[in-house]
């Protein structure tokens, strides 16, 4: 193996176990998460007292421990496993020249992250006014509510007087004409007969 493929080795474990450490301290908050602006460089010694195999090994026991003791980690893998697709056939180099593509936009989006990192923070002053208005909001939208609720009380006794009205005024008078029709019918028949029997007796009116 060439220096610079083994240097590069040894950064990408020391990266892996970085982000390792993260994800527990983000879990447990029992490690000490590293700085991400510091250069990650591998020690000394690592080369002689600990391979890359043994490191690898290291790093999937830690990793299965980590799993085995969080359920919601365990979920995400199950779902990145459901949703893998296999990779197409390809060559170291031509895996390298894709790689290498796309190196200033990993470069450009680090740096745009970085970039986040010296926004100014807002306006105190914005956020306490915002404060104050939060009490005044708050009864505009109880104001608001009872409008409503007041609101559809009016709609709801303006519909009882509505039916109120039509089965008094429609309804009620229908039934008052029809029995005044009726009664008039009555006496016009008893008139009629008045008529006829006046007739057979002679008696003209």
């Amino acid at each position: 193996m060439s220096s610079i493929a083994h240097d590069t080795a040894f950064h990408t474990l020391a990266a892996l176990e970085q982000r390792l450490q993260r994800v527990r301290f983000l879990l447990y908050g029992t490690s000490t998460a590293t700085d991400p602006d510091t250069n990650v460089e591998p020690p000394a010694d690592t080369t002689v007292t600990q391979s890359i195999a043994s490191r690898l090994q290291d790093l999937q026991s830690s990793f299965n421990s980590l799993l085995s003791d969080n359920k919601p980690a365990q979920e995400i893998i199950a779902l990145q496993s459901q949703h893998q697709h296999d990779s197409p056939d390809i060559t170291q180099d031509a895996l390298a020249t894709l790689v290498l593509s796309h190196a200033p936009s990993y470069q450009a989006t680090a740096a745009r992250l970085t970039s986040l990192q010296d926004l100014p923070l807002p306006d105190p002053s914005s956020s306490a006014s915002l404060i104050h208005l939060l009490p005044r909001l708050q009864r505009a939208a109880d104001r608001q509510e009872n409008q409503q609720q007041t609101i559809a009380q009016l709609r709801h006794q303006s519909l009882a007087l509505l039916a109120r009205w039509y089965g008094s005024a429609i309804i009620g008078m229908d039934e008052c004409w029809t029995e005044w029709e009726a009664r008039l019918l009555d006496q016009e028949k008893l008139v009629r007969r008045a008529e006829a029997d006046r007739k057979q007796d002679g008696n003209p009116l």
